[in-house]
């Protein structure tokens, strides 16, 4: 900003000052909206564009967290349906299952795979029976951006879920069962990149309109501390001339009095 410190020194420069400081105290260069109409107009659509963007972040962030809960349990049940799988396999040993040791594990473990697709996230079903979705707000525009699965587990262990006797099912139930987890894994990660791809791009929008909004209505600390400088000395200056007229003045009348 140029200053023109010549006319009324004491006056404008008081004005220019006032100005200058609201600048420095506040770190922002349009303190007033007369300064930079335009600029301003132009950071108040990106400041918002920031706010939104950020709250479509933490929106990103939340789903990521979702899915990541959602696998760690399909990995459970994974986990569970392997032991099964032995469970069968040793069943058919020598030994067989003569002390029902087997089915007894296998029940408890039957048990613990059924709950596992009750499980919530902040209140929210992992899973859904049928099968649904979730929408994700993952840009400005507070629209829906994609979906993320909410998958059904029960039908993908169903073979395991319907039956109580060990002794009924084949090793390939277990195969199965596995592979159809192992697919619904393979769904939600490929629904984590999706969503970790979102939030690095809503990231960098971030940061880009953040810098943008800066350059506009940041302050130069370093010219707006100088132009303050050299208004404190013309101002000083003024006030000088000015009492030393006013010194002047009186002697003048005295002399002629």
């Amino acid at each position: 900003m140029e200053y023109n410190y010549l006319i009324d020194p004491i006056g404008e420069n008081r004005k220019k000052q006032s100005i200058l400081m609201q600048q420095l105290s506040s770190g922002r260069r349009i303190v007033n909206s007369w300064m930079d109409a335009g600029g301003l107009a132009v950071a108040n659509k990106l400041a918002s564009t920031v706010s939104r963007s950020t709250i479509a972040v933490n929106n990103l962030s939340t789903s990521n967290s979702f899915l990541q809960t959602q696998d760690g349990v399909l990995k459970s049940a994974s986990e569970i349906l392997d032991r099964m799988g032995q469970l069968k396999a040793m069943s058919q040993g020598v030994f067989g299952d003569n002390t029902g040791a087997y089915q007894k594990e296998y029940e408890i473990l039957r048990e613990e795979l059924a709950s596992l697709s009750q499980q919530t996230f902040n209140g929210v079903d992992l899973f859904a029976s049928p099968s649904g979705n979730l929408p994700v707000i993952g840009d400005p525009s507070a629209s829906t951006s994609f979906l993320i699965s909410q998958p059904d587990l029960d039908d993908a262990v169903s073979d395991i879920g319907n039956e109580s006797q060990l002794a009924n099912l084949s090793t390939s139930n277990f195969t199965d069962a596995l592979q159809n987890v192992a697919t619904l894994r393979a769904t939600n990660g490929a629904q984590q990149s999706r969503v970790d791809a979102s939030f690095d791009l809503m990231r960098v929008q971030i940061t880009s309109k953040s810098a943008a909004y800066s350059a506009i209505m940041d302050v130069d600390l370093a010219r707006t501390s100088t132009d303050l400088a050299v208004t404190n000395i013309y101002t000083a200056s003024g006030a000088a001339v000015f009492n030393s007229g006013l010194l002047v003045s009186s002697r003048v009348g005295m002399l002629i009095r």
